[in-house]
Order: C-alpha cells, then sequence, then structure tokens
C-alpha cells in the first residue's frame, strides 16, 4: 500500500515544475532524504526490477501487452482511471 504525505504549496510548486511532462522519475527514500532521479535514457531499467521482470513471466507479458495498448492509444487519462475507480467502488 502506498504512503502518503502531504507537502506545502512551496513544496508542490517545485515538484510540479521539476517534474511537469517526464514520464519516468524514480524515487528512492533514504530516512529523511528523498532522492528523486528523472530517467530520460528510457532503455535504462535497473537491474533489480529488470530481473524481476525476467523471472516473471505474467508480468513480462503484461507489461508487452500495456507497451502494445500504450502505441494503439489505448489508454485513459489520470482523471478517467480515478474516475473508474471512484464509480466502481461507489456500487
Amino acid at each position: 500500500m502506498p504512503k502518503r504525505i502531504t507537502l506545502d504549496n512551496q513544496a508542490k510548486d517545485t515538484l510540479w515544475k521539476l517534474l511537469h511532462g517526464e514520464n519516468d522519475v524514480i524515487v528512492d527514500v533514504y530516512g529523511t532524504e528523498v532522492r528523486m532521479t528523472v530517467n530520460r535514457d528510457h532503455s535504462f531499467i535497473p537491474e533489480d526490477i529488470a530481473a524481476e521482470i525476467e523471472a516473471d513471466p505474467e508480468l513480462k507479458q503484461m507489461l508487452l501487452d500495456s507497451e502494445e495498448d500504450i502505441i494503439a492509444g489505448r489508454v485513459y487519462t489520470t482523471e478517467e482511471a480515478i474516475r473508474f475507480i471512484k464509480d466502481y467502488h461507489s456500487k
């Protein structure tokens, strides 16, 4: 389950300016220090993640299918996904 934090407006604005338009951001937390790395080399996948994907054929196939969906334009915006989740849970 993801953990949530609340940021003040200045921190939110700074993060938005830094990350707006970036697709891949890697976040590492070391105690009270948070390091964020923008991955501009989309061919780069950390070794531990690549090993996990290779070890799980079902996960690998799901990622390949997702890539095909993205290329074909079968995607949802964040707002559409949130609306779908809220509608689903309100039933």
